[in-house]
C-alpha cells in the first residue's frame, strides 16, 4: 500500500513538474517571439510608448541598437504611435489627481525637420488648420465631370471634394443632390436616369395609393394617429420662407380645418410624402422631427416624387437618429465624448 501511495505521489509530482515545464516553454517561446517582433525595425517608433512593464522586457542591447537607427517607416508609425500614446495619456489624466499645469507630453512637430518635441499642458495647442475654400461648384464644372453619355468620368472623390471645398451653385443643386441622395446611381447614363426617374414615379404613386385609396387604412387607428402627428409637425414648418408662405387653398380635412383654415400645396405635399414614407419604411415609420429634414429637400427638389426618393436616400444616413431606443443619438454622443477625451483631456476631466 505504501508503495502504491508513493508511486501515486511521485506520478502526481511528475505530472505537476511536467505541466510547469510546459508552461515555462510556452512563456519562453512567447517572450522570444515578442522580442523578435519588437526588435524589428518597423516596430522601433512604437517602443518608447509601450507600458513600462513591456519596455523592461525589451531593454536588451540588440533592441536598443535598433531603436537608435532610422528606418523608412518611422514617420508613419510614429504618428500612429503618437495617437495611441495620446489616448492612453487621456485615460491617465482622468484617473490622476495631479494638477494639469506643468505636465509635459511629446508631440510630432508640424515644421521641418520632422521630429518629436516636448511641450507643457499650458502650451498645448491644436495643429493649425489649413482650410482650402474654392468657388462654388458651377454648371460648367459639374458637366465636365461627365462624358457625352452622361456617365461620370472622374473619380467620385473629386466630385465630393469640389462640393466640400466650395459648395454648390443653386442652378445645379437639384441635379447634384439627386446623386448624393441616391436618387440616381453615380454610374448611370443620362438615358438610364430618365428611365429610372419614370420608374420611381410609378413606384411612388403605387406606394401612395396603398393608403390614399384604401378606406380600410384611412379608417384605421394607426393611420389616424400618424396623420395627427404629421399634421402637428408640418404646420410648424417655417412659414416665413417663401416656398411655404402662401396659403392658397382651404384645408382638405374638415376635422382639422376648424383650427387651421388654410394651407398650401407644398405643406400638403409634405404631409403626403411623410405618410407615404411611414408605409414605405414600416420598421421605422414616421417619427417627430422628420418633417424638419424633409423641408429643405422639398424646397430643392420642388416636385413630390423627386422629394420623396431624395428623402428616402437622406433617411438612410439619418435614420439612426430616429430609433426609438435612441441608440443612434447615444452613439453620436459617445463619439463626441471620445473626441473631447482625445483632443482636450483637461476639458474632458472638467466635464466629467
Amino acid at each position: 500500500m505504501f508503495f502504491c501511495f508513493y508511486f501515486s505521489f511521485q506520478t502526481v509530482k511528475e505530472i505537476h513538474w511536467n505541466v510547469l515545464e510546459s508552461l515555462s516553454k510556452v512563456a519562453r517561446f512567447s517572450r522570444d517571439t515578442a522580442a523578435t517582433i519588437l526588435e524589428h525595425p518597423y516596430a522601433r517608433p512604437i517602443l518608447p510608448h509601450l507600458p513600462p512593464v513591456v519596455n523592461n522586457l525589451i531593454q536588451t542591447e540588440p533592441t536598443r541598437s535598433v531603436i537608435d537607427e532610422y528606418d523608412p517607416g518611422r514617420v508613419y508609425l510614429a504618428k500612429w504611435a503618437s495617437s495611441i500614446n495620446e489616448a492612453s495619456r487621456a485615460e491617465r489624466l482622468e484617473k490622476s489627481d495631479e494638477s494639469f499645469p506643468g505636465r509635459r507630453r511629446r508631440r510630432w512637430s508640424d515644421s521641418e525637420p520632422k521630429r518629436w518635441e516636448e511641450e507643457t499642458e499650458d502650451e498645448l495647442t491644436l495643429p493649425p488648420v489649413h482650410a482650402i475654400r474654392t468657388d462654388p461648384l458651377n454648371a460648367e464644372k459639374w458637366f465636365s465631370f461627365f462624358d457625352t453619355e452622361g456617365r461620370l468620368k472622374v473619380e467620385l472623390n473629386e466630385v465630393r471634394e469640389a462640393v466640400f471645398r466650395g459648395g454648390i451653385e443653386n442652378d445645379i443643386r437639384i441635379d447634384v443632390w439627386k446623386f448624393f441622395l441616391k436618387v440616381y446611381p453615380w454610374d448611370s447614363s443620362r438615358v438610364e436616369r430618365e428611365n429610372l426617374l419614370d420608374a420611381k414615379a410609378q413606384q411612388y404613386w403605387a406606394l401612395k395609393r396603398e393608403w390614399w385609396d384604401s378606406p380600410e387604412v384611412l379608417n384605421s387607428d394607426d393611420f389616424k394617429e400618424q396623420k395627427m402627428r404629421i399634421e402637428k409637425d408640418v404646420i410648424r414648418t417655417d412659414r416665413t420662407m417663401e416656398f411655404f408662405a402662401i396659403e392658397d387653398m382651404p384645408h382638405p380635412d374638415p376635422l382639422i380645418s376648424a383650427s387651421s383654415k388654410t394651407t398650401n400645396k407644398k405643406l400638403e405635399a409634405m404631409k403626403d410624402i411623410l405618410m407615404t414614407y411611414h408605409f414605405y419604411n414600416k420598421d421605422l415609420g414616421y417619427v417627430q422631427g422628420m418633417s424638419d429634414l424633409l423641408a429643405p429637400v422639398l424646397i430643392v427638389m420642388e416636385d413630390e416624387v423627386s422629394a420623396f426618393w431624395a428623402f428616402v436616400g437622406f433617411m438612410e444616413r439619418m435614420k439612426s437618429n430616429f430609433y426609438r431606443d435612441q441608440s443612434g443619438m447615444r452613439r453620436q454622443l459617445l463619439t463626441l465624448e471620445h473626441l473631447i477625451k482625445f483632443m482636450d483631456p483637461p476639458l474632458y476631466k472638467h466635464l466629467t
